[in-house]
């Protein structure tokens, strides 16, 4: 008898059914969270090889799995976390006291509309990355296929990213100040 699946509601990936819970805020099917919960336990396993992406598998998830139910601050800080790494080359250190910044200034959050497609690349293809090496060039090939799933608010990000983080404050979290 075959196993029974179902899709991800967020990246559209087919796994066998879970019966973990999962909050709905999510938008992930239970396998599809446990399996990121597993990738992540890789990463954590591995910090010194891959502490640095590890915000990056972050917001790559974040933004694949956006959706209704997802409070709006969680789609923002993937959006911006994907743009400041990909598109400005901040590392996963200053990625994350960006994230800290803007949540202890913003009091409302942009909304962005979901790409239909978010990429072609899944959490599925990062899993079971058989090196720390292999899982790094799998993160960062999801990581940009995911950002470039989200094009049409590219330049929505970017003016948000401008006008919530000043030259200055750019600087300072960028040194690790």
């Amino acid at each position: 008898m075959a196993e029974e699946t179902s899709a991800c509601p967020g990246c559209g990936l087919t796994l066998p059914i879970s019966d973990w819970p999962v909050d709905r805020r999510t938008n992930a099917s239970p396998a599809c969270w446990q399996l990121y919960m597993r990738v992540v336990g890789h990463e954590l396993a591995h910090l010194p090889q891959l502490g640095g992406l590890h915000q990056l598998t972050l917001d790559s998830y974040g933004a694949q799995h956006a959706g209704d139910q997802v409070p709006p601050i969680g789609t923002a800080f993937s959006l911006i976390g994907l743009h400041l790494a990909l598109d400005e080359r901040w590392s996963g250190n200053a990625v994350r006291a960006a994230h800290q910044h803007l949540a202890a200034g913003a009091t409302t959050w942009p909304h962005f509309t979901p790409p239909a497609r978010r990429g072609p690349f899944t959490i599925g293809d990062v899993a079971g990355s058989p090196t720390p090496e292999e899982h790094a060039q799998r993160v960062r090939a999801w990581a940009a296929s995911v950002w470039q799933a989200w094009s049409a608010e590219h330049d929505r990000v970017r003016e948000w990213s401008d006008q919530a983080l000043s030259g200055a404050v750019r600087a300072r979290l960028r040194s690790g100040k």
